[in-house]
Protein backbone atom coordinates (compact mmCIF):
# COMPACT_ATOMS: atom_id res chain seq x y z
CA UNK A 1 0.00 0.00 0.00
CA UNK A 2 1.48 3.43 -0.61
CA UNK A 3 1.51 5.90 1.66
CA UNK A 4 1.34 10.21 0.33
CA UNK A 5 2.27 12.90 1.73
CA UNK A 6 5.06 15.50 2.85
CA UNK A 7 7.51 16.25 5.54
CA UNK A 8 6.19 20.16 5.03
CA UNK A 9 9.28 21.39 6.37
CA UNK A 10 11.36 19.94 4.26
CA UNK A 11 9.47 20.89 1.10
CA UNK A 12 9.50 24.56 2.02
CA UNK A 13 13.38 24.60 2.74
CA UNK A 14 13.83 23.22 -0.86
CA UNK A 15 11.20 25.89 -2.03
CA UNK A 16 13.45 28.54 -0.27
CA UNK A 17 16.72 26.75 -1.69
CA UNK A 18 15.06 26.82 -5.53
CA UNK A 19 14.77 30.87 -4.40
CA UNK A 20 18.15 31.32 -3.72
CA UNK A 21 19.20 29.39 -6.96
CA UNK A 22 17.69 31.95 -8.97
CA UNK A 23 18.15 34.70 -7.07
CA UNK A 24 22.05 33.58 -7.65
CA UNK A 25 21.45 33.18 -11.46
CA UNK A 26 20.46 36.68 -11.55
CA UNK A 27 23.34 37.70 -9.48
CA UNK A 28 25.71 35.93 -11.97
CA UNK A 29 23.82 37.36 -14.86
CA UNK A 30 24.46 41.08 -13.38
CA UNK A 31 27.92 40.49 -12.49
CA UNK A 32 29.12 38.80 -15.78
CA UNK A 33 27.49 41.66 -17.78
CA UNK A 34 29.40 44.35 -15.61
CA UNK A 35 32.73 42.24 -16.05
CA UNK A 36 32.20 42.32 -19.70
CA UNK A 37 31.30 45.48 -20.06
CA UNK A 38 34.59 46.42 -18.46
CA UNK A 39 36.92 44.44 -20.21
CA UNK A 40 39.40 45.78 -23.01
CA UNK A 41 38.01 43.45 -25.66
CA UNK A 42 37.37 44.14 -29.30
CA UNK A 43 37.35 42.45 -33.23
CA UNK A 44 34.94 40.45 -34.06
CA UNK A 45 35.29 37.41 -31.45
CA UNK A 46 34.28 40.11 -28.94
CA UNK A 47 31.63 41.36 -30.58
CA UNK A 48 30.24 37.86 -31.24
CA UNK A 49 30.36 36.88 -27.55
CA UNK A 50 28.69 40.14 -26.39
CA UNK A 51 26.26 39.57 -29.10
CA UNK A 52 25.59 35.85 -28.16
CA UNK A 53 26.19 37.13 -24.12
CA UNK A 54 23.11 39.48 -24.08
CA UNK A 55 20.89 37.50 -26.42
CA UNK A 56 20.88 33.91 -26.31
CA UNK A 57 22.67 33.60 -23.26
CA UNK A 58 21.09 35.82 -20.87
CA UNK A 59 17.50 34.75 -22.19
CA UNK A 60 18.15 31.36 -21.38
CA UNK A 61 19.79 31.94 -17.97
CA UNK A 62 16.35 33.84 -17.11
CA UNK A 63 14.30 31.06 -18.09
CA UNK A 64 16.13 29.19 -15.91
CA UNK A 65 16.04 31.41 -12.89
CA UNK A 66 11.86 31.63 -13.86
CA UNK A 67 11.29 28.07 -13.95
CA UNK A 68 13.03 27.59 -10.35
CA UNK A 69 10.42 30.42 -9.50
CA UNK A 70 7.91 28.62 -10.65
CA UNK A 71 8.70 25.30 -9.35
CA UNK A 72 9.13 27.12 -6.25
CA UNK A 73 6.40 28.48 -6.21
CA UNK A 74 4.85 24.67 -6.89
CA UNK A 75 6.33 23.68 -4.18
CA UNK A 76 5.57 26.36 -1.45
CA UNK A 77 1.51 25.37 -2.97
CA UNK A 78 1.80 21.50 -2.07
CA UNK A 79 2.93 22.58 1.11
CA UNK A 80 0.52 24.67 1.86
CA UNK A 81 -2.14 22.38 0.48
CA UNK A 82 -0.12 19.20 2.67
CA UNK A 83 -1.00 21.26 5.85
CA UNK A 84 -4.23 22.19 5.21
CA UNK A 85 -5.22 18.75 4.17
CA UNK A 86 -3.20 17.44 7.56
CA UNK A 87 -4.99 19.42 9.87
CA UNK A 88 -8.56 18.78 8.81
Amino acid sequence: MAVYGMDIEQVRSLAAQLGQKADQIDSLISEVTSKLGATDWSGPDANQFRSDWSGTLTTQLRSVAQTLRDTQQRATQNASQQEQASSN
